[in-house]
């Protein structure tokens, strides 16, 4: 009678407890190993950042942050699965991360069960211009009145920052919402938007990528909001928000370090503290993340650091040609750093 008094006790307890704090943290990476890759969402025809090649390969700097996670926790860079997804398939589980250019806000902060493990991508909303309306800048284009502005609206910032633009310089345009990113393009390039507004960096490779540079369009030079970029995850697992976190960090932690997939091998010889735990050489980097110690040493050899992330699908070595500017490390004069790896 004991015995079944007392599991009768911890069942209830068990119940309580899931009832009164919520359901028991999901193990993320435990599930990634059943399976065998990571499940990342991204955006959808996005040059520089997520598209799909001519080979039918996905690319772009969120992808080899995806390719990063997978180098991390199955060896394999190539163990992912890409989808099209946005932050609510978070919370329905259809995703392991959501890599896509979300911003980090307070209220996606606190008021969904999302975390923000911290900003791969420093980035500010801007406007892209039928060349049409006779403006090369903001400045020519707010003397305009009557114009009209495209905006995803819902599950992008890009509503509300142009909304309160529009009635802080107490403009005579209109916002014409839309639903989804081919919404968007759909109404600028069906004439039914004077200008669309998104973040800069991405108008200026679709610009150039899918525009192929035409003096038809213009991209305005100014931002009007600070858009730290981040890839999200679900708030009920701290372990994998961690390895999410961390991967990027040791991204950046290696450009500081001078450590590259080229130089990785050899400088497993350095005798440098910080160069020894990043790559495993001295044991505990994996430790409190459920990884073993060569994680990091993996990532870099087969994903890079920032840098070269960064010039392989922005940069110089891309067709884009963009400037570092705040994504540049931070004593070049950037945003980008990491805390310490001990």
């Amino acid at each position: 009678m004991r015995i079944i008094r007392l599991m009768a006790l911890f069942f209830a307890v068990v119940i309580f407890g899931i009832s009164f704090f919520g359901p028991l943290e999901a193990a993320t990476i435990d599930s990634i190993r059943d399976r065998g890759f990571v499940s990342c969402g991204v955006t959808e025809r996005m040059p520089g950042f997520s598209s799909i090649r001519e080979d039918g390969k996905w690319s772009g700097l969120n992808i080899d942050f995806c390719k990063a996670l997978a180098a991390a926790i199955l060896k394999d860079v190539n163990a992912i699965k890409i989808q099209p997804f946005w932050l609510e398939a978070l919370d329905a589980r259809d995703i392991d991360v959501l890599h896509a250019g979300s911003t980090w806000t307070l209220s996606r902060d606190t008021k969904n069960k999302i975390s923000f493990p911290g900003t791969v991508f420093y980035d500010g909303q801007g406007f892209l211009a039928h060349a049409s309306i006779g403006a090369k800048n903001l400045k020519q284009a707010r003397a305009k009145q009557g114009l009209k502005v495209c905006a995803i609206e819902e599950t992008s910032t890009a509503s509300s920052n142009l909304s309160e633009y529009i009635e802080t310089n107490k403009l005579e345009w209109k916002v014409v919402p839309v639903k989804t990113m081919d919404g968007m393009w759909s109404f600028f390039f069906g004439g039914r938007c004077n200008m669309t507004i998104h973040d800069r960096t991405a108008l200026m490779t679709v610009h150039a990528d899918r525009l192929e540079g035409s003096s038809d369009y213009v991209v305005f030079p100014e931002v009007i909001s600070k858009e730290p970029l981040s890839p999200a995850v679900r708030s009920d697992d701290s372990r994998w928000e961690d390895i999410v976190r961390w991967t990027t960090f040791v991204i950046i932690a290696a450009e500081e370090l001078g450590v590259s997939s080229d130089s990785v091998d050899e400088m497993l010889n350095n005798p440098s503290p910080k160069v020894a735990r990043l790559l495993g050489a001295s044991k505990g980097i994996g430790k409190g993340l459920g990884l073993d110690d060569k994680w990091a040493y993996r990532v870099i050899k087969q994903v890079g650091n920032y840098g070269e992330i960064f010039e392989r699908n922005l940069g110089s070595k891309s067709k884009f040609k963009l400037k570092r500017g705040l994504n540049d490390l931070w004593f070049r004069g950037g945003l980008m750093f990491s805390p310490p790896l001990r």
